[in-house]
């Protein structure tokens, strides 16, 4: 029923009962226009709030669409942020696992376990120790709806999570992601320069990373060369390598808590578009 409806309504009704209270001689008593000018106040009075109380719900309404549709624009966001978190996560268990291997074997070649030529080609086994791969995210929406003031129509403590995600995420990102590539980035140039000849080929999860597509003996070779040799029998290389490794478990535990702020407020936001859906 429209805003007029409802006006149309009460004045019928207001003719009905002035109809029903009307005297049967023509002269109007002081009582009769009494009860009529105040059952025309009431109704005027009713009226004005019906016609507030439809604009406070239309405007509750269109509060409650826009959240709608950003709640369902900040899960699009965080379901591709599950996705990117993913692969980065299956990276740093490849990162791990191939970390731990060279350690090993160096250890072994440290105490005489295995001979140089053994570990010459453990290393063109294992390729990349780690792929470089990091998690940026995407805030598009929640960068609009900060922009827009619209981010304050979600409930204070849905609000307050969201900001926590975002504000939390970002801002450690950045700072982690430069850290490993800096990490990384040291480690073959100064310490495990025979990746750099590897020439990998990375595919979504990391789990072709390090993919030798040169050939062997070339980087077997390399390996042998005395200057090289000497380099990878090292205590610096072992050193280095164990550095790299710790960064790679740090990410993973970074990860993980982003991870973790991804799938709590995905819920929470899942939460909120089916009380939304309730109340339209």
């Amino acid at each position: 029923m429209g805003q007029s409806d409802v006006h149309i309504h009460y004045l019928a009704l207001t003719m009905s009962i002035m109809k029903n209270l009307a005297p049967q001689k023509e002269v109007q008593t002081g009582t009769y226009l009494a009860i009529r000018y105040s059952l025309e106040f009431v109704v005027v009075v009713l009226g004005i709030s019906v016609s507030f109380w439809l604009s406070e719900w239309n405007e509750l309404r269109n509060e409650l669409e826009h959240q709608a549709k950003d709640a369902i624009d900040l899960i699009d966001d965080l379901t591709v942020d599950g996705e990117r978190l993913d692969i980065v996560s299956n990276a740093i268990e490849v990162g791990k696992n191939r970390t731990s291997r060279i350690l090993k074997n160096h250890l072994d070649l440290q105490q005489g376990i295995s001979s140089y030529d053994a570990f010459a080609d453990s290393l063109i086994d294992i390729g990349y120790a780690y792929s470089f791969l990091t998690f940026f995210m995407v805030d598009g929406t929640y960068k609009s709806l900060i922009n827009n003031g619209r981010l304050q129509n979600f409930p204070s403590d849905l609000e307050k999570d969201i900001k926590g995600y975002y504000e939390y995420v970002s801002k450690r990102v950045e700072d982690n992601n430069e850290i490993v590539d800096n990490v990384a980035l040291e480690y073959y140039a100064k310490h495990h320069p025979m990746c750099l000849w590897v020439e990998p080929f990375v595919e979504e999860g990391g789990d072709t990373a390090g993919t030798v597509r040169r050939p062997k003996e070339s980087l077997r070779s390399y390996l042998m060369s005395k200057e090289v040799r000497a380099g990878y029998e090292s205590i610096e290389f072992f050193n280095a390598t164990l550095v790299l490794r710790d960064r790679v478990f740090v990410h993973g535990g970074q990860i993980k808590r982003y991870e973790a702020m991804r799938s709590t407020l995905t819920r929470r936001l899942q939460d909120s578009l089916e009380d939304a859906a309730s109340n339209l």
